[in-house]
């Protein structure tokens, strides 16, 4: 009887857990799992944070660039303008120099028109004024004077129109001078000898003009 109790001893059931005991292992779980869904819900509430941070940081990126392209595209419109001007002033540079060359091989070209065309109206008057001016005659001079002036406008060259009776010495050039009294009538035109001409801006030859000059009583 003695080894059966013995036996009984060793293989029998396991003894059980004090009811407190289990209890508290349970809350042990408890809390583990709490603790895990504690730190995942952590997580997930990170997780946007972070992608929403990435999301500024590209922006911020692509703003700077963006900026940078701006500041670029700025620079590169700054220095066309700039190129465009310089380019603009030395094609005037070169389109002057190349009319005053021009000029300078063509001007004794056309002081010789200009004065055929004083030549031709020249004998118009006298013949005018001395009453032989036939109908035919007139027509001829008309038409040949009329032609010469034509091919003087094609080149550049025309008259020098009067748009003040009042003397000016860049556009006309005294040949006569006519007293007069009167303060008003000083540096007045009174008489046009013979029409002035220019090619562009440029004064080939001013009007010769009459004019009054005031004398004091």
């Amino acid at each position: 009887m003695g080894p059966k109790k013995e036996s009984q001893r060793f293989f029998g059931k396991a003894p059980q857990l004090p009811q407190k005991s289990q209890q508290a292992s349970r809350m042990s779980f408890l809390s583990r799992d709490r603790a895990t869904a504690s730190s995942k819900e952590v997580k997930e509430v990170k997780s946007p944070d972070r992608q929403q941070q990435q999301v500024l940081s590209f922006l911020s990126g692509l703003q700077s660039n963006f900026t940078s392209l701006v500041r670029l595209v700025e620079k590169r419109l700054s220095y066309d303008k700039t190129k465009e001007v310089a380019f603009e002033r030395l094609y005037q540079e070169m389109d002057d120099l190349k009319q005053d060359q021009e000029l300078a091989h063509l001007r004794p070209l056309y002081i010789d028109l200009i004065l055929f065309h004083d030549r031709m109206e020249s004998i118009y008057k006298d013949a005018i004024d001395s009453g032989v001016l036939s109908p035919e005659l007139a027509d001829l001079l008309k038409s040949l004077n009329g032609e010469l002036m034509e091919i003087l406008y094609r080149r550049g060259v025309e008259p020098i129109i009067l748009t003040s009776y009042t003397f000016d010495p860049k556009y006309q050039e005294v040949v006569k001078i006519e007293p007069t009294f009167n303060q008003n009538e000083d540096n007045q035109i009174v008489d046009i000898v013979r029409n002035g001409f220019k090619y562009k801006d440029v004064i080939l030859r001013p009007t010769k003009v009459v004019i009054k000059k005031y004398q004091p009583k």
